[in-house]
């Protein structure tokens, strides 16, 4: 079954018609018809939504199993999944649809005979040649292995493979104890893992790499959300990490004795943007107020106008739905010098983070100390101001405290109706910046929720990375990234 058979299946099972879905996806019916009985590929921010409305995940939506399913699944011939993992190598997966799985088989087909490329990851690797004579060098020895025979290594040591005979095919079994999809906590943030996994990889710009965004790039294409990465700055000072991965790897010199050696790599990392080169880019070593500058240079930069906000992206505790928080790591408040319109703009941001992760039409809260406003709190004041502006796909009330933003109960208690925010807030914004930092801290350290950020402004997603960051952040951020510069809001 494709897709659209999974998804014609799951929206019979919930009794709703097929006009009524393609309403809640804001899609003519034609469309979804073409996706269920024709197979027509559909887009990630598409899938999420229709993941959100039959209340299911995407794992099921594309594979027929759910997340974190576990026992017992049987692939027939029919029903594997081809996978191109390498530019040389075709991957034809032999457990597609068992969720969370650490072991990966499949059939590997070695489509040329010259040198292949390296990789390297955590785990471990086993190979059986089926047919062909095969190269494979592991750790710089060389093996050259006939049919029936086999073998076993480290898959941290580098390793590559390439054809002796015209043909080669073996059966790969590939186990890595850390790959990210069985490691996230919810499932929403799994949706988001799938999503990633399934569009397109993209390439990322990073400036000055270190060894945080390095790692972090590393894991995005372990697990395909990144194909390619060009790294800007001076090659001696790159991370040995990058080598492991060395194909994916572009690296475009700048010479560091050169005055303004930042500003160069900066205004470099932006032209590689917008010739097209790289989908998001990602700062590294480098002073953030250099790094920014070039973005949002008005003559050379690749600002949209808008200001740069932070959107943090979280799945917490008896919501079912994405939170999304902003900004708690940018702008020091949400109103800059009493100018309205820069307000705006961090809402726009948030709005757009939402809609590209599948929210047709999100709730925005604009948050604050309680629902009234007050010439003493002039924040709720300008909250007030925002609520009666027109916005064209999202819903938007202020002031709001925290708990009649976000929980159903709360409102009732307070007596409050007719409010189509209150109580199912997808979008926290907060009036400064301190307010979202304890928030952000308070979900991601006290209650360990799994947290993706993106930075919107720019023509692409930017991605400031910190070391403090645990590794899933890193990929989430990565993952959110990734699916936004494929979405297409048109």
């Amino acid at each position: 079954m494709h897709t659209g058979e999974n998804i014609k299946e799951i929206r019979i099972e919930r009794d709703m018609s097929r006009s009524k879905l393609a309403e809640a996806i804001e899609k003519n019916e034609l469309f979804l018809k073409l996706v269920e009985d024709e197979g027509l590929e559909i887009e990630v921010s598409d899938l999420l939504k229709i993941a959100s409305v039959l209340d299911t995940d995407v794992s099921t939506l594309i594979d027929g199993k759910g997340f974190h399913k576990k026992g017992v699944v049987v692939t027939r011939s029919d029903s594997r999944v081809r996978v191109e993992r390498k530019r040389k190598l075709d991957y034809e997966s032999l457990a597609p649809h068992y969720s969370g799985r650490h072991v990966e088989p499949f059939l590997v087909e070695i489509k040329e005979s010259d040198t292949a490329e390296y990789s390297s990851h955590e785990g471990e690797e086993f190979h059986y040649v089926m047919t062909g004579v095969l190269k494979i060098i592991v750790d710089d020895k060389e093996y050259i292995l006939e049919e029936g025979d086999s073998i076993y290594f480290d898959s941290s040591f580098p390793h590559a493979l390439s054809a002796v005979s015209d043909k080669v095919k073996i059966l790969a079994a590939i186990y890595n104890g850390a790959s990210m999809m069985h490691m996230a906590r919810s499932r929403k943030m799994g949706d988001l893992i799938q999503g990633a996994k399934i569009q397109k990889s993209v390439n990322i710009v990073i400036v000055i790499p270190n060894e945080t965004a390095i790692e972090a790039v590393n894991r995005a294409i372990e697990e395909l959300v990144v194909a390619d990465a060009y790294i800007v700055g001076n090659p001696e000072d790159f991370p040995v990490e990058y080598k492991r991965y060395s194909n994916n790897y572009k690296l475009i010199s700048v010479d560091s004795s050169l005055p303004d050696f930042e500003v160069r790599c900066a205004e470099k990392g932006v032209d590689l943007i917008k010739s097209g080169k790289g989908q998001m880019l990602m700062k590294g070593n480098i002073n953030t107020a250099v790094f920014m500058k070039s973005i949002l240079n008005k003559k050379s930069g690749i600002g949209t106008g808008r200001r740069l906000s932070l959107v943090s992206i979280f799945e917490l505790p008896k919501l079912n739905r994405f939170i999304f928080l902003t900004d708690p790591g940018i702008n020091t408040e949400l109103t800059m010098k009493n100018d309205i319109s820069t307000s705006k703009d961090i809402i726009l941001n948030a709005i757009d983070v939402a809609r590209s992760m599948g929210v047709s039409r999100p709730k925005v809260a604009l948050l604050d100390a309680n629902e009234k406003a007050s010439e003493k709190i002039p924040s709720s004041i300008y909250a007030q101001q925002l609520t009666e502006m027109k916005w064209e796909d999202a819903d938007v009330y202020g002031p709001l405290s925290y708990d009649l933003a976000l929980y159903e109960e709360s409102v009732r208690h307070k007596g409050i109706t007719g409010n189509i925010v209150a109580g199912n807030a997808d979008i926290l914004i907060v009036p400064h910046l301190a307010g979202g930092n304890f928030l952000y801290k308070a979900w991601a350290m006290t209650m360990s929720a799994d947290v993706a950020n993106v930075v919107l402004g720019a023509k692409v997603p930017v991605i400031i990375t910190s070391r403090s960051d645990s590794d899933m952040t890193k990929f989430l951020s990565l993952c959110a990234s990734a699916v936004y510069s494929g979405y297409n809001p048109d």
